[in-house]
């Protein structure tokens, strides 16, 4: 155990070192002079990735004004560390039985030191409620209508990706019934490996252990990460550099949700997909297995599921007879957003068929939508030639939301949620173990760097503005960020919640 306790303080203290040294990103104009990007395959831009289905910006097209030498460095430093003094080592005992030691010995002193240590969620009390976080939290998102008048979550689709020697296959489709006087949604079911159980059955809570790993593996690797970060986030980077001039109206408006994305997924992809890396040893499939499923789910991929409403019908449960906080939650949130776009688009057209001919005739904004719909998987739903204000002003609102509060309630969200594996296992042993010593160790080290200080939404970018009327409309967007923020704080205080405040401009700064 000496060795474990040096190669862990090791670790620890390079995380500590990430997060105590991270400063936000100072935004500046777009350069006027700017390279195209042509992405490559993944595989050629990371050779250890075997995956080429999904394309990348390519290491030697990372802008100028993106690259960081010293962040090159230091995670280049740490790809040499996992090979050469990797932070697993096998044979380790399981954590403690015990969830609150288990985690004291985890989040040590020093990570206190920047950071709080995680709340418990109240859905995690006694016997976790299912049919709580089917409408709060993070994994509402997953909660569709299915046959019979009965919702669901189906993960199903994972049990076809195989996992490490030891670990039940993932896989689960849970299944909900109403309750129309508690206006409540009700588990009834759990489908997965262990068969159809169902409440009162012997394998009732280890089911809900089955359902709960799959939800998050599936929130962390496939919604967040491929789908957030790659599918969505590296193209409309891409898309904006290659096609929208420096002193475009649409340029100065996006620039600061997607600048620092091509630098920044290259450096994390690198430290999360590669073999040995956070993907393949805090969760539960195999390195080929990941890349097989990465590459299924990429194609995937539906960008519309940045728009709350649209997503919310799509899925069948708005306004279906129970309460659906986080959904009513995204939904403000996103009406600001969608307000603000409408707002700083009618500066540069007219909201009207003059205005829609305008757009259709602006080259940079057609040849942008093409570059989008050729990159992002079943495209962004908008093109060139039935384009119109409306259409173009919830378009940007989606990006805004998906940068912001769709890339916060995926990932650094889940600090209240992931580290409490007992209730939420990130893998689940056959033999009924509990996560080894370094893999539960690199989880929270792994949820720690999520957190970092990043560049709030709510600063001001009026700088980036072309003109006054414009920088007019961001702080109007600004104020009334701190409105809802205003208005939310003196509601209690709920974890599900995500607020104005917490809300960072894009995905690295």
């Amino acid at each position: 155990m000496i060795a474990w306790f040096v190669r862990k303080t090791f670790w620890n203290v390079l995380g500590w070192v990430k997060m105590a040294f991270n400063r936000p990103l100072d935004i500046p104009v777009p350069p006027v002079s700017r390279r195209v990007i042509f992405p490559v395959p993944l595989r050629q831009a990371i050779p250890s990735i075997p995956i080429d289905g999904i394309v990348v910006c390519g290491p030697k097209d990372i802008p100028a004004e993106e690259r960081s030498v010293l962040h090159a460095l230091f995670y280049k430093f740490q790809l040499w560390l996992y090979s050469a003094y990797s932070p697993m080592q096998p044979g380790l005992s399981q954590i403690d039985a015990n969830w609150n030691r288990a985690l004291k010995a985890a989040f040590t002193w020093l990570h206190r030191t920047k950071f709080v240590r995680p709340d418990f969620p109240p859905e995690f009390l006694g016997s976790p409620d299912l049919g709580s976080l089917a409408v709060r939290g993070p994994y509402a998102c997953y909660t569709q209508k299915g046959e019979g008048g009965l919702f669901e979550w189906d993960l199903l689709s994972l049990a076809a990706y195989g996992t490490h020697k030891g670990l039940r296959p993932l896989g689960a489709k849970v299944v909900f019934k109403l309750d129309p006087v508690r206006r409540a949604l009700q588990a009834v079911r759990i489908d997965s490996a262990l068969g159809s159980v169902v409440p009162g059955d012997p394998d009732w809570e280890l089911s809900k252990k089955m359902a709960l790993c799959a939800a998050t593996t599936h929130l962390s690797l496939v919604r967040h990460f491929n789908g957030l970060h790659l599918a969505a986030g590296a193209h409309l980077a891409i898309a904006t550099r290659n096609r929208l001039p420096s002193d475009h109206p649409l340029c100065r408006l996006l620039w600061p949700y997607m600048y620092g994305t091509t630098q920044s997924n290259d450096i994390v992809t690198k430290g999360q997909m590669v073999p040995g890396g956070e993907f393949e040893t805090i969760f539960s499939l195999t390195h080929p297995e990941m890349c097989r499923m990465f590459e299924d789910t990429y194609r995937d991929y539906r960008f519309v599921v940045n728009d709350p409403e649209v997503d919310g019908d799509a899925r069948q449960i708005r306004h279906q007879g129970f309460d659906t906080p986080t959904q009513d939650n995204l939904e403000a949130l996103f009406a600001v957003m969608h307000e603000h776009a409408k707002d700083y688009l009618r500066l540069y057209f007219a909201d009207d068929a003059a205005g829609t001919m305008a757009i259709r005739g602006n080259a940079p904004i057609g040849a942008w939508l093409d570059e989008l719909n050729r990159l992002i998987p079943h495209g962004v739903g908008v093109g060139r030639d039935d384009v119109t204000v409306a259409s173009l002003a919830r378009l940007v609102a989606r990006f805004m939301h998906m940068a912001t509060v769709q890339h916060e309630i995926l990932g650094g969200f889940l600090w209240n949620y992931q580290l409490w594996t007992h209730r939420q296992p990130v893998r689940i042993y056959i033999d009924g173990r509990r996560e080894p010593l370094d893999v539960y160790q690199r989880l929270v080290n792994a949820n720690y760097n999520l957190n970092v200080t990043r560049r709030a939404l709510i600063h001001d970018f009026s700088y980036l503005a072309l003109d006054a009327p414009a920088a007019e409309a961001m702080g109007r967007f600004r104020q009334n960020l701190l409105w809802l923020q205003l208005s939310m704080a003196q509601q209690p205080w709920a974890m599900w919640k995500i607020y104005p405040g917490a809300l960072k401009v894009n995905i690295n700064a």
